[in-house]
């Protein structure tokens, strides 16, 4: 739908990791309202799977110390291996 889904799997995991990484660290601005749709929006961006936007959207809400797991990268791996 956005054309990143037909990029090649390298970049997509690289994309995946940088917001994986603002997520962790709770580096984008606007605490967990804006960072929940915006990382879900990523996840589907790249696999283009509504389930990898609800996944992440909601791994979007955990608050920082709690959250450690690359949801957004596992998405993409998934979606990639096809059990997504």
């Amino acid at each position: 739908m956005f054309g990143l889904e037909d990029l090649p799997f390298p970049v997509k995991l690289i994309i995946a990791g940088i917001a994986d990484i603002a997520d962790m660290f709770d580096l984008i601005p606007g605490s967990d309202i804006v960072e929940g749709p915006l990382l879900g929006a990523v996840a589907y961006a790249l696999t283009d799977n509504p389930k990898a936007l609800a996944a992440d959207a909601i791994d979007g809400f955990i608050p920082a110390p709690l959250d450690f797991f690359p949801t957004t990268t596992l998405m993409v791996i998934l979606d990639e291996t096809g059990h997504l």
